[in-house]
């Protein structure tokens, strides 16, 4: 195993650029003991390899740390009843599945749950992801929502502020009203900053059960025509305005 030097990486920097899972998703697959380097169980996040002559293996699969990684990325519009994992012995439907034609290895960004459906980025590159979905870059997350019954303006504020969940107070968000009737409320609410399950959670804190949710963008990318249960790989320009999103990229200037 190699000791920290000039020409080494982060062990879970290099699995998340050769498309293993986020870099979030690699952390707990190393502690998880999932991980092996030249023969041996790393568990350490911090570890660091030398890709020129490390022998990194995941899931009894070598890494091909000296070839060049073919990063891809698609939008995908998930359908309900589809659970965003690429492996799960328990659900009948996996993101996986419609993804099998794609050599690479793939993983979703950030999650959308069964009963959910809308746009779903998925990637091999580990480095977006993570910017995508750490908080502290901000990227925005719309979803057109219809939850059951009138919602009043101030439920309205008082989510928008922020409301306190188990695991802790929810960020600001932004609601938008399409339409008001006494049996259900449209609507679009806007995160950058999302717990698990959060908008279901938090109109069901204040009575009103959600009864359809669907993102409808992440960041600046839309589904548009994009028909549901189907993919398409992103242009070089929709990749450039993540990577501007990100910040990984300097945000074109127009002359």
């Amino acid at each position: 195993m190699s000791e920290s030097s000039p020409k080494t990486e982060r062990l879970q920097v290099v699995l998340a650029k050769h498309g293993i899972a986020s870099r979030r998703g690699v952390v707990e697959l190393i502690e998880a003991g999932k991980v092996t380097v030249n023969g041996q169980v790393v568990t350490e996040k911090g570890f660091r390899v030398d890709t020129s002559k490390d022998q990194i293996v995941f899931d009894g699969q070598e890494l091909p740390t000296g070839k060049a990684i073919h990063k891809r990325y698609f939008i995908f519009y998930k359908p309900k009843g589809v659970t965003t994992t690429m492996q799960d012995p328990h659900a009948e439907r996996t993101i996986a599945d419609f993804f099998k034609d794609v050599p690479e290895r793939l993983f979703p960004i950030g999650r959308l749950d069964r009963d959910t459906t809308g746009l779903i980025l998925m990637t091999n590159d580990g480095e977006i992801a993570f910017h995508l979905t750490h908080p502290k870059f901000g990227v925005k997350k719309r979803y057109h929502a219809l939850v059951e019954g009138f919602v009043p303006d101030v439920e309205i504020q008082k989510l928008e502020r922020g409301v306190q969940l188990e695991e802790g107070k929810t960020a600001p968000c932004k609601i938008e009203i399409e339409r008001r009737t006494p049996k259900a409320t449209d609507l679009y609410v806007t995160l950058h900053e999302g717990k698990k399950r959060q908008i279901r959670r938090v109109f069901e804190g204040i009575g009103h059960y959600v009864l359809e949710l669907e993102r409808v963008n992440y960041g600046p990318l839309t589904l548009g025509d994009l028909k549901m249960g189907y993919k398409r790989e992103l242009s070089a320009q929709e990749i450039r305005s993540l990577q501007e999103v990100t910040g990984l990229r300097k945000t074109s200037k127009k002359t």
